[in-house]
């Protein structure tokens, strides 16, 4: 509860911190979406991506993760847990594969029979693997698994010693296979097929020794060479069919590339791809293999071997060489693509986005560009940019035709928008989503974000048509409409509107609250007191907080928010009584608050209220004490600078030497114990304001100027320059330098555009001043009418304009009609002081005043 005391800096602090208000976590806190699943979308696109790339440690990886997340939807979670068993069943590691398929809890549909046939077929357990296949309808299938259920037929084709319909089998898979890399993955279950099905007899053996050696150099020799080596590695004798592989790799001449390419795909089967004797032979063949297929299976190799960080930056060297040649490779792309891949796994991703840019630029029609665009996505959202984010989910939707994975792209675009800031794009992109009803996602979550981004773009009207509009709309839970009426309240609050926020709480709580949890309803009874007390409600607020109190005992609670709720509701019922000036009532509640709830932020900041009512009364030195008790009691209290500070206001508004002298030491004292607070700036500028007092201008200069220099990214710098320039002006006298510093700092901070309005017509009318000063009246007048012009009749700035501003508008006015008045130009004078009634700016008497001896003193006939 850090932020309790930011919103607390008192009216007299400065002009750009907001009032005092009551503290709160109840009131400080925004209440989020309880499963907005932006991040969840991007980390199952990435996983699937790295999966379909090959590298299936990596989406195993991420599909844990995202399983480990609390709030995952259930049809989510099913979908992912069959994704994590698939990456395992390809990682090969069967055991954590079946483990993750019994966590499966979903429906028992031919997606997830498909995996537990796969799985049980590579496990030989052939009964359940065939049992799984008969309830499998083939058209309920996606596109992608159509290929695996024809993969899945030919292994049980296999184990049944029937080769040749296993063959028909591993062609019709890679037919029906949905990209290059699906088929070169079923190209390598053919290849992987035949190398567990070779004949392990040592009579079977000692044949094809023999006719390997009788047909040595010829076509048939090879092949016989080949199942040697086979039947070697399944006998356990990996060591020498390496060595018949090598033998004959060292005899090929250089036409017999076809054969050449099976004996290293062969060597990379038995050695693994993650040896070196595996990877050379793989690297070989990406390199020089015949065909870009087997190119492809020898990449898919590869990546899967590429399980550690390290592994996978030696990949990514090994694959820039071949990019990076001077002769394009015939799998550029998959290149790429798996380069950005294995960048993306170890967060590297600059590297990771450059090749996938690369790949969109220089290959626009390449069938891997979603792919491409998934990293580019990935890698914005990892970096959190959020507006590169939803263009690229954009382009990725154009890509995707209509679907579930096309619907969560639309909510993962309008989070993205969300999450830049572009809220009315959000609202918009919500809408579109809610229309197409992503499942990954209930439709009352995209209805408090659709609410929640009109609230935060300002939109308040159409965030509170949005929620009457939707009131009777059974998708849009109680939970979700009570959270999103909560945020639309408190933004109602910040924005002045407290009638309309109570009014909307009142209707609210009326409607009564079945579903929504005891909490939120608690925090919307603390808000309808609140709100009762900050709209001038004292007695209404009395009876809320105590019905709030009564609704306590009956709620369930966790014992932190009970008495979270219990001690701000006491002080808040304190500040009413104050209010309606019974004392001794809120006295004895505020001690009872300190007693009651003595580690407690409200009875902390009780200490404040109480000083603020002394205050106001005229009892600083009371409400002084008061401050520093808290500050001497409470050292370690958030609110402890804020008590200093108050302390110092107190000693300042007294008004004597002695006392400015003691403001200045409690501020020292808050800059000393407190050196990171935010108050510490405003404390060192308060310093050099009671320098200026005490006359002390040069030791005030030193101040703003050390803050100009050291704080120039601070929201309130902007003030330190405008004091500057008021010591320098003070100091001028007859210092031409002194002036004209100051003048030039004037008439930059009016003229400069970041700053607020309110400064800007500040620091205009005291460059007029000085100029009128030295003498210039001509150029003051200007001057005077340009703040005027730009900052009064201009709609959009005057719109702008906080009573601060209105205020030196009208003292620019005043001192523009008597420039007119001293140079004899009447008219002009009176058109100065009727703006002033004419705007009811402050100082309307006084320009009522001076137009009524205008007119009496005008000669009969003569123009008013």
């Amino acid at each position: 509860m850090r932020n309790f005391a930011r919103a607390l800096v008192l009216l007299s602090l400065l002009p750009t911190v907001l009032p005092a208000q009551t503290p709160s976590p109840l009131a400080s806190e925004s209440v989020a979406a309880a499963a907005v699943p932006g991040a969840w979308i991007v980390a199952e696109g990435r996983a699937n991506s790295a999966l379909q790339a090959g590298f299936p440690a990596t989406a195993a990886a991420g599909y844990r993760e995202m399983l480990a997340a609390p709030g995952l939807p259930t049809e989510t979670r099913q979908r992912v847990t069959l994704a994590l068993a698939t990456a395992l069943l390809d990682a090969s590691e069967l055991a954590e594969a079946e483990k993750a398929l019994s966590t499966y809890d979903g429906p028992r549909n031919g997606a997830y029979q498909l995996r537990a046939g796969l799985l049980a077929a590579v496990q030989r357990r052939l009964p359940p693997a065939k049992a799984a296949l008969a309830t499998i309808k083939v058209e309920e299938l996606s596109a992608t698994d159509r290929g695996w259920w024809f993969y899945l037929q030919a292994l049980l084709a296999d184990a049944d010693g029937n080769n040749d319909r296993a063959k028909e089998y591993y062609e019709q898979a890679k037919q029906t296979a949905v990209s290059a890399l699906q088929r070169a993955r079923f190209e390598l279950a053919y290849e992987s097929s035949r190398l567990r099905d070779a004949p392990r007899t040592e009579q079977r053996l000692a044949v094809l020794r023999g006719n390997m050696e009788q047909f040595a150099g010829q076509d048939f020799g090879y092949d016989v060479a080949r199942n040697y080596a086979a039947a070697l590695s399944v006998a356990g004798r990996k060591i020498e069919a390496l060595a018949v592989l090598q033998r004959q790799l060292a005899v090929l001449a250089p036409g017999q590339r076809r054969i050449a390419d099976q004996m290293l795909l062969l060597t990379g089967l038995i050695a693994g791809e993650r040896s070196p004797t595996g990877q050379n032979a793989l690297i070989e063949l990406l390199n020089k293999a015949q065909q870009p297929e087997t190119q492809r299976t020898a990449l898919f190799l590869l990546a899967r071997g590429a399980k550690a960080p390290a592994e996978r930056e030696q990949l990514r060297s090994e694959l820039g060489k071949l990019i990076g040649a001077p002769t394009l490779h015939p799998i550029i792309e998959d290149l790429l693509l798996v380069r950005a891949q294995a960048a993306l796994a170890d967060q590297q991703y600059n590297a990771a986005d450059d090749d996938a840019r690369l790949l969109l630029e220089r290959y626009p029609g390449s069938p891997l560009k979603s792919a491409a665009l998934g990293v580019r996505l990935s890698v914005a959202w990892e970096l959190k940019r959020y507006r590169s984010a939803a263009d690229f989910a954009t382009q990725l939707r154009a890509t995707v035709p209509a679907g579930r994975d096309r619907a969560e792209l639309g909510v993962l675009l309008a989070e993205a928008f969300f999450r830049s800031g572009d809220y009315q794009n959000a609202a918009d992109a919500y809408d579109a989503a809610l229309r197409e009803a992503p499942q990954v996602v209930p439709a009352g979550v995209l209805i408090f974000q659709r609410v929640l981004a009109d609230i935060r773009g300002g939109a308040i009207e159409a965030a509170a048509k949005l929620l009457d509009d939707t009131a009777g709309n059974a998708a849009f839970d109680a939970v979700n409409r009570w959270q999103a009426e909560w945020n639309l309240v408190k933004e109602m609050q910040v924005r002045g509107l407290g009638a309309a926020a109570l009014a909307r709480v009142e209707k609210l709580l009326a409607q009564g609250a079945q579903g929504v949890p005891a909490e939120l309803r608690i925090r919307l009874l603390w808000l309808r007191a609140k709100l009762s007390f900050d709209n001038g409600q004292p007695e209404a607020a009395l009876k809320q907080v105590d019905d709030l109190t009564a609704a306590l005992p009956g709620a369930q609670l966790d014992a932190a928010l009970r008495g979270e709720v219990a001690s701000t509701a006491q002080l808040l019922k304190a500040q009413a009584l104050l209010t309606l000036q019974r004392d001794a009532e809120a006295g004895a509640l505020l001690d009872k608050l300190r007693v009651d709830f003595k580690a407690s932020k409200a009875a902390e900041y009780s200490y404040i209220v109480q000083a603020t009512n002394l205050s106001e009364r005229g009892e600083t030195v009371k409400a002084q004490q008061l401050l520093i008790k808290l500050a001497d009691d409470h050292k370690e209290s958030e609110f402890a600078p804020l008590a200093l500070y108050e302390a110092a206001l107190c000693a300042e508004r007294r008004g004597l030497d002695d006392t400015l002298r003691e403001a200045y030491r409690l501020l020292e004292r808050l800059v000393q114990d407190y050196p990171r607070d935010e108050l510490m700036f405003y404390a060192r500028l308060k310093q050099g304001d009671l320098l200026r007092k005490l006359n002390d201008f040069g030791a005030a200069r030193q101040f703003y100027e050390n803050l100009i220099n050291n704080y120039g990214q601070h929201p309130d710098v902007l003030l330190a320059q405008l004091a500057l320039a008021d010591s320098l002006f003070a100091q001028g006298g007859n210092s031409v330098v002194n002036y004209e510093s100051a003048s030039a700092i004037y008439e930059r901070l009016r003229d400069l555009p970041q700053a607020p309005v309110d400064l800007r017509a500040e620091a205009g009318y005291k460059w007029g001043y000085a100029l009128a000063k030295r003498g210039q009246g001509a150029k003051a007048a200007t001057v005077f009418w340009s703040v005027v012009d730009a900052f009064l009749l201009e709609a959009k700035q005057a719109a702008a304009l906080g009573g601060k501003g209105r205020y030196w508008i009208a003292r620019t006015l005043l001192e523009l009609g008597q420039l007119h008045e001293d140079a004899g130009r009447l008219d002009e004078a009176q058109r100065a002081y009727q703006l002033i009634v004419d705007y009811k700016l402050n100082g309307a008497a006084q320009a009522q005043a001076k137009l009524a001896r205008f007119r009496a003193t005008a000669p009969e006939g003569a123009k008013p």
